[in-house]
């Protein structure tokens, strides 16, 4: 429509421009005079020249906005140039024939229209003036831009024909808001930030307005967002409220807290969702905060390891891991000195076997390198003083004495790590000393309590992963239980080295995630206050459910009392938007896979076929073929997630039929993808293409 009107106005100016050129072909009549007093006039301001100014920096929507009006002027006959509204610091602005300003130009009249537009308590997409009341001024959003010099064009051209130049008209189109902010009961559409200045608030306020403009709510004088960090609430938590006078407010027990209070209040009443490093949504509908709602973390310290979340640090802030290297201005981090197996090198002995815990020596050697490390970092805030990957203890008369007397092999080594943290406690009393409750030493000692600075990291290396921790019928996992409780009856902080795959075979299908949210339960309902649930630390993106998995921990980390409901919530959300409209495929898939792993008994190290037998997966080989090739059809742009998460059931398939021109193709696939094969390898190092990659190493 509008294009027609624009080219009936081309032909009245045609026809009008053929008056005006019969009357000049006409007998001149004028005299000398008139003449000269013409020709000055047409010189110093022609009436066919318009200039149109444009800001000095702006965006691509305004310099394409001012090109497209350029040409439409120029389709009018009109003599037109662009000019950039610069002016000299302390000199007046020099102004330019016929001006239309377009964008936020640096003259008063494109000032007082931004102003307006600002102001208005409903927002405008855009406002166009023309005439001599408030100029030829052109404003409106990036994305809206174009449509406003379409508007202005065609009515500078209705002006044009009809003569009425001199008339002062606006045009405006208000913004049509899909979502708006709903807070105790009234609605909003634009919105304004405050802090107390500290650079966390600083940091969750700019997150805040990034994702709320995004969503399409504005800024402005609307609803008012104030967020303070406030040291009376529990470290890490945080309490969103709906305050008077139009007013919610987030406050944080630390700056990690008022970071969490930002994202939980987007995730829970915008729908926002983060579920890996460039994969987010932003909801659907109003934002609506109806009531108040607070939370406390469970655990103290939430770690991740796995490389396709972890290695993103906003990722990491946005999920609650506090436990990996975070900027101050994003919350900080819980630091370790030393993570893990730390006994030979702050003994400074060989790493082959376990120092001997009863010499006086060592002692000395590994409370001088503790402290020489805090003084180094006084960031640090745990210390880790823990065993070597090993299981050759000190046997010497000494050791074995204490070990005896204590009915454990932890007796030597918790009575080691007491020493060290006494002797550091009144230099260091907020620093935390780690050791391992790991193989040989997992069982506590009968005598010896942990310090009050002593935390305890339980492993459960040993325990069955197809089966909860809690689940009766599972002798496997008793012990484990066994050990738990009775830590729990000497420690007071507990914090947990989980395992969540599986280690000798990265690729194929790991079906755990039956265990996951009841495991995270029975860790918080019995003392656990860390948790580090490790996974495949080596590859930055999955062949099989890795990055699933990363996202449920994570969840479950900051939550691990939500509900089955909610917990099969998250995946179905992860599932559709990590994988596309075929996802529910996928979901049978994992449903079924973890419901035959649940039969049998499941270690960190079996390959598929081994827990779930070669006849089962036969059977069940069309569905599954059939559940991925239509994922991959429904795909969309999520295609290559499909294709590379399949690779799980591609080596099962091998595993099931071994064929070596297949498994030439799947190995070429896992290495151009740089998908590692084990924890010890990226790639297969002893194998036969023509044999199962079960036995494969």
């Amino acid at each position: 429509m509008k294009k027609r009107l624009f080219a009936a106005v081309l032909l009245l100016l045609l026809l009008v421009g053929c008056k005006y050129a019969n009357v000049t072909n006409a007998p001149d009549k004028e005299t000398e005079k008139q003449k000269t007093e013409s020709v000055k006039t047409e010189e110093k301001t022609p009436d066919n020249t318009v200039t149109i100014v444009r800001p000095e920096r702006t965006t691509a929507a305004v310099r394409d906005a001012v090109e497209a009006l350029e040409n439409k002027l120029k389709a009018l006959g009109l003599s037109v140039k662009t000019e950039l509204d610069t002016a000299l610091r302390g000199k007046d602005v020099d102004r330019f024939p016929n001006e239309i300003c377009v964008g936020p130009t640096n003259r008063p009249e494109s000032a007082a229209l931004y102003a307006r537009m600002d102001e208005a308590e409903e927002p405008y997409d855009y406002l166009v003036t023309l005439g001599p009341e408030n100029g030829n001024c052109v404003g409106a959003l990036d994305e809206c831009m174009a449509d406003a010099v379409e508007a202005f064009a065609d009515e500078y051209a209705r002006r044009l024909v009809t003569g009425a130049a001199g008339e002062s008209t606006e045009l405006e189109r208000r913004h049509e808001f899909a979502r708006r902010l709903s807070v105790g009961g009234k609605t909003y559409v634009r919105m304004r930030i405050e802090t107390n200045g500290s650079d966390p608030e600083k940091y969750a306020a700019s997150e805040l307005k990034k994702y709320l403009n995004e969503i399409g709510i504005f800024d402005g004088n609307g609803l008012l967002f104030k967020l303070s960090i406030e040291f009376s609430l529990p470290t890490d938590g945080y309490s969103v409220e709906i305050g008077e006078d139009d007013t919610v407010r987030i406050r944080g027990g630390n700056g990690r807290g008022v970071i969490y209070g930002v994202y939980a209040f987007l995730e829970r009443c915008a729908g926002v969702r983060y579920f890996m490093p460039g994969l987010e949504t932003l909801g659907e509908g109003d934002i609506v905060l109806a009531e108040n709602f607070s939370h406390t973390p469970i655990f103290e310290m939430r770690q991740s390891d796995w490389q396709c979340g972890n290695s993103d640090v906003t990722w990491c802030v946005k999920q609650g891991i506090n436990q990996r290297e975070i900027p101050r201005d994003k919350g900080g981090n819980i630091k370790y000195g030393g993570f893990v197996h730390t006994m030979a090198s702050l003994s400074e002995t060989s790493s082959e076997k376990q120092p001997c815990l009863s010499d006086p020596k060592v002692l000395e050697t590994v409370i001088k390198n503790v402290r020489a490390m805090l003084d180094r970092d006084p960031n640090i805030t745990i210390v880790s003083v823990s065993q070597n990957d090993n299981q050759k203890y000190c046997s010497c008369a000494a050791c074995s004495a204490v070990d005896r007397e204590e009915g454990s092999h932890a007796g030597t080594l918790l009575r080691f790590v007491n020493a060290v943290a006494a002797a550091i406690a009144d230099d260091y009393p907020d620093v935390i000393i780690d050791t391992l409750a790991y193989q040989y030493t997992r069982t506590p000692p009968k005598i010896t309590k942990p310090l009050p600075n002593v935390c305890i990291r339980l492993c459960s290396i040993e325990c069955c992963f197809s089966h909860p921790l809690n689940d009766p019928s599972c002798k496997t996992n008793t012990q484990f239980v066994n050990d738990i409780l009775a830590w729990n009856e000497v420690c007071d902080r507990i914090y947990i080295w989980d395992y969540v795959t599986d280690f000798c075979f990265y690729i194929p299908t790991f079906p755990n995630f039956g265990v996951l949210r009841e495991n995270m339960r029975f860790f918080a309902e019995h003392g656990v206050k860390g948790m580090y649930p490790e996974g495949n630390y080596n590859s930055k993106q999955s062949g099989e459910f890795g990055e699933l998995r990363c996202y449920l921990l994570a969840k479950l980390m900051m939550d691990p009392m939500m509900s089955e409901e909610e917990y099969y919530a998250h995946m179905d959300e992860f599932l559709a938007a990590y994988y596309g409209e075929g996802w529910e495929g996928i979901r049978a898939y994992i449903d079924w896979t973890t419901a035959e792993a649940s039969k049998r008994h499941m270690d960190i190290w079996n390959p598929p076929t081994s827990v779930i037998p070669i006849r089962d997966w036969r059977a069940m080989e069309e569905t599954f073929d059939g559940y991925w090739d239509r994922a991959e059809e429904l795909a969309g742009d999520r295609l290559e997630a499909v294709q590379r998460s399949r690779l799980q059931w591609q080596c099962i398939k091998l595993m099931l039929h071994p064929d070596e021109e297949e498994a030439a193709r799947f190995l070429d696939d896992i290495k151009r993808l740089k998908i590692k094969w084990r924890e010890t390898s990226d790639l297969p190092t002893v194998y036969d293409l023509k044999k199962s990659p079960a036995t494969w190493k």
